[in-house]
């Protein structure tokens, strides 16, 4: 008989919480009471899981997992000087929390948020607060988020625009506030898409339970936003400001600006002219007057501020100081990140508001004190330390006594600088394990738990987000110091006399219903419209059609010789297999991969037992990243290219890309096979991407063998090529169907066809060239219409008979194959000629129609003509012509329109800010 009444599941939920209660430090438990009863939020999430079991558990994180890559949900981190792009964890039970509680809690929030915003107002303006003594001004003027110009501003309107609490629930049940977050508070894009995805994950559970949805708060940032334009913009224009693709959470800001529906910009896309914000788009710039920033403040202006920041936008400070540009956050608004400020919030809560603080904060510290100060030094080993002037953090509990020694030294020299905060045993809560994708005894555990809140302000007061971004902490110390291994989607109930409403059987989520009133979706379609394409945005969409071309081709390639390899190693007496090796050699010429086939004797066989060097080889050309021509190196640089504009692209690509990577893990699980490295490496220009593949699966070496221990990794390397080809092809799909022929669809055409005849001339000049004996030559010609896509339509033209003339015909003058020369150049032509007239270029029309004049001379008799030392000296000519060219009209489409700003160097040494 059931334990606690809710079956086998929670039964064994229940042990593990009494032990974890016995062997560990006392927590309050989310689901259950103390005596074992599940809470009543929780009752209709329990119903539902206690039906389908372990099972269904298991079943629900595998699927939210398969979710999470296809949609591409990311979080970069830094290793070294490299950035790995790691898929974000989801937990697939979520973080219920009860109506009643969450409108007590959301008064505690909004009450803080209040309280900031006034306290940012006074730090700013006449300092009231350090005047009468409640604010000690060290906790201002020491901290690095002050930022002495702000205070000449005189910003009308609210100071903090959006504020962040991270906060958990203490041992005697309170919810308390570990750190604010008021610099530029990340998560809201986390928290939307983890609700999207646990919709389509437990959509059953979801239905059921109709937790209260989030995309109200969206859209009241966005009214939020259009409201906090500078006075007399009747048609405010919002952008959102990025440190790029490689920030730590790229995907968090592009998520968010896609769903607000607002640009997202980068420093180099902005600019300050006659005291106001521009946006550079398709060659004329258009006004931003809101930008919602997502880049530190001190790095906001290389002119006020930290003159080596290329994060910002040189005179962006001038420019709101002239009242022509709201940024939001209020640059500065860091200050009240100062966890030191936690020690007199309740005694500001009484100046400021004439009201008692609400929400408490984790007991606190200050060593500015002396009294508190002795505390600390005392209790040092059981705290968690932070220097706010340095941004240094420390444990306690992981230093060992020399640590505890040299800390309570620096300590006593700068006792202002630090702060202490007990480490405090939060809530726990149910919690599917990472291993849960298979079934086993203990699928559901107990685990620490935090929660993120948003709040932004609008009209008289702040709106909240219904719940926000949940997280499931590590054990011990790190995890009292919010150390995470997953995020969780917050599930605040919804009451309704007394009763959890639910969403009515076939009516769409909560989270897709358009919450707007008439008024308000009004004010916001008269926003004005920043529409329109950065020379950034055009750049990393001419690279997304380049790699996404040269990675079908290669895998094109590839997979011929693939095929042809095996046929000669398992039927050795057809005819043409000495032609396998010439088009092996060939196609690493073309992809610039010969170093990997250097020790291959393609003539050779391997013997019982030994490993085979051409298929390793063949592995190596295919997943090796670092590699230039391998596909995986054209495969990283796609995805890069396509997370650098993840606000342009739909949902679908996020699933092809996914399914691309996973193609590539699942053939080469060993990292070591991913990371072979050329000798040197030549990028010709070409973008600097961080690794998408590493973070993925990272452990799958541990539990998969690598491709040399399977039975047969020519079959693993079939499968793969096939794998690859399906989502390349899809992706070429999406794009054909699905994307607005706008400049940047023609640029990223062009890439594809800049790329395209690149790689034609390049195998052709490998394939052909040369002279070989009738056999051999047939079989070139075989692999060389394949790998082309065009074996079908030439057999249909010619009944079958392979001649040179007619192959050449057919792949450089017919100009109703899209695989030829003529069409990939007229494609071209067509696509530099449809962009707008701000950025066309005639230059490179003229490139393209010369290129076209010069295939159009020539005569296919020339080119099939041999020369007395065996090689078609006329088709080598036209080969390496068309491909400089090519190549000539890609820089010259790189340097002129798509060409940066040119980093700004400062007459003075040092910045405002760096100034003593």
């Amino acid at each position: 008989m059931s334990t606690t009444g809710a079956g086998e599941v929670f039964d064994r939920y229940l042990a593990q919480r009494n032990t974890v209660a016995l062997d560990g430090p006392a927590r309050v438990d989310e689901l259950m009471a103390d005596d074992g009863t599940i809470r009543a939020a929780w009752a209709e999430y329990v119903g539902d899981v206690s039906v389908r079991g372990d099972e269904g558990l298991a079943r629900s994180a595998r699927r939210l997992s398969a979710l999470l890559r296809d949609d591409g949900v990311t979080y970069n981190t830094v290793q070294g000087d490299t950035t790995v792009a790691r898929q974000w964890e989801l937990d697939s039970v979520p973080l219920v929390i009860d109506g009643h509680e969450w409108a007590a809690l959301e008064s505690g929030l909004t009450q803080r948020a209040e309280l900031l915003d006034a306290l940012l107002a006074d730090i700013y303006g006449d300092q009231a607060t350090i005047g009468r003594g409640k604010l000690p001004p060290e906790l201002v003027f020491g901290h690095p988020g002050y930022i002495r110009k702000v205070a000449r501003l005189g910003i009308a309107g609210r100071s903090l625009f959006l504020h962040a609490a991270d906060l958990g629930r203490g041992p005697d049940g309170r919810f308390m506030v570990f750190g604010d977050k008021t610099q530029a508070p990340s998560g809201i894009g986390y928290a939307m898409a983890d609700r999207k995805l646990m919709s389509r994950a437990v959509p059953r559970v979801f239905q059921h339970c109709g937790p209260r949805p989030i995309t109200t708060f969206a859209q009241t940032l966005r009214l939020a936003l259009t409201d906090s334009a500078p006075s007399g913009v009747s048609t405010p224009t919002v952008a959102v400001l990025s440190p790029g693709s490689l920030s730590e959470t790229a995907f968090d800001q592009a998520y968010l600006a896609s769903n607000l529906g607002y640009p997202l910009v980068e420093a180099g896309d902005l600019v300050v002219r006659d005291g106001a914000l521009y946006m550079r788009s398709l060659g004329r710039f258009k006004r931003v007057d809101v930008l919602l920033r997502r880049v530190d403040a001190a790095y906001c202006d290389p002119l006020d501020l930290r003159t080596d920041s290329r994060l910002g936008v040189a005179g962006l400070v001038e420019a709101i100081s002239r009242g022509q540009v709201s940024v939001v956050n209020t640059l500065g608004s860091g200050v009240l990140e100062n966890p030191a400020l936690h020690v007199v919030l309740g005694d500001l809560a009484r100046d400021l508001l004439d009201a008692d603080l609400i929400l408490p904060s984790v007991p606190t510290l200050w060593a500015g004190d002396e009294l508190a100060r002795t505390k600390i030094t005392a209790e040092l080993g059981d705290l968690l330390i932070d220097n706010f002037h340095t941004g240094e953090q420390l444990i306690g509990p992981f230093l060992g006594s020399d640590g505890l020694d040299e800390l309570r030294r620096r300590i006593e020299a700068q006792p202002w600088q630090w702060v202490a905060r007990t480490l405090e045993n939060f809530s726990q809560a149910p919690s599917v394990t990472p291993s849960a994708r298979r079934i086993g005894a203990d699928i559901l555990r107990p685990a620490p738990t935090s929660l993120r809140t948003f709040a932004v302000a609008h009209g008289s007061g702040y709106s909240l987000m219904p719940g926000g971004l949940g997280a499931v902490l590590l054990d011990g110390p790190a995890g009292s110091a919010l150390g995470s291994t997953a995020s969780k989607d917050v599930w605040v109930t919804t009451i309704e006399s007394g009763h959890q409403s639910r969403v009515p059987s076939g009516e769409l989520p909560a989270d897709e219903v358009d919450a707007l009133s008439d008024t308000q979706r009004a004010q916001v379609l008269s926003a004005g419209s920043l529409a329109g394409a950065p020379p950034r945005v055009l750049s990393d969409m001419f690279w997304f059609g380049r790699y996404g071309e040269r990675a079908e081709s290669t895998t094109r390639m590839l997979s011929v010789a693939r095929e042809r390899y095996h046929a000669m190693r398992y039927r050795p007496w057809m005819s043409g297999t000495a032609a396998v090796g010439v088009f092996l050699r060939a196609v690493a010429e073309t992809t610039t991969t010969t170093s990997l086939l250097a020790d291959v004797d393609t003539e050779r066989m391997p013997g019982p037992g030994e490993t085979d060097a051409a298929i390793d080889a063949l592995v190596a050309m295919t997943v090796a990243r670092h590699y230039p021509g391998t596909v995986a190196h054209a495969v990283d640089r796609l995805i890069a290219a396509a997370r650098a504009e993840r606000d342009q692209m739909s949902t679908s690509t996020w699933m092809i890309l996914g399914s691309i990577e996973q193609a590539l893990v699942d053939l080469a699980p060993d990292p070591r096979q991913r990371s072979i490295r050329p000798a040197s490496v030549e990028t010709d220009g070409e973008p600097v991407v961080p690794d998408p593949l590493a973070g993925l699966h990272a452990d799958a070496a541990d539990t998969i063998g690598s491709v040399g221990d399977a039975a047969d990794p020519g079959a693993d390397l079939i499968v793969a090529h096939a794998r690859i080809m399906h989502g390349l092809l899809a992706l070429t799909g999406v794009q054909a169907e699905s994307m607005v022929h706008d400049p940047g669809w023609l640029m990223m055409d062009a890439g594809r066809r800049i790329e395209r005849g690149i790689l034609l001339a390049g195998l052709s000049a490998a394939v052909l060239v040369t002279a070989h004996d009738p056999e051999t030559e047939q079989g070139l010609l075989e692999a060389y219409l394949i790998a082309n896509e065009s074996s079908v339509i030439y057999r249909r033209r010619t009944r079958g008979v392979i001649q040179l003339a007619a192959v050449l015909t057919l792949m450089m003058f017919d100009e109703s194959n899209p695989r030829s020369m003529i069409f990939a150049l007229t494609a071209l032509r067509r696509d530099l000629t449809a962009l707008p007239d701000e950025i066309r270029s005639a230059s490179a029309e003229r490139e393209v129609d010369d290129l076209i004049a010069e295939l159009r001379r020539v005569d296919t008799a020339d080119l099939v003509s041999v020369s007395a030392d065996g090689r078609r000296v006329e088709l080598a000519t036209l080969m390496t012509t068309i491909s400089a060219g090519l190549v000539a009209l890609s820089s010259l489409i790189e340097r002129t329109r798509f060409a940066s700003p040119t980093a700004l160097q400062p007459l003075w040494g040092a910045g405002i800010e760096e100034l003593p």
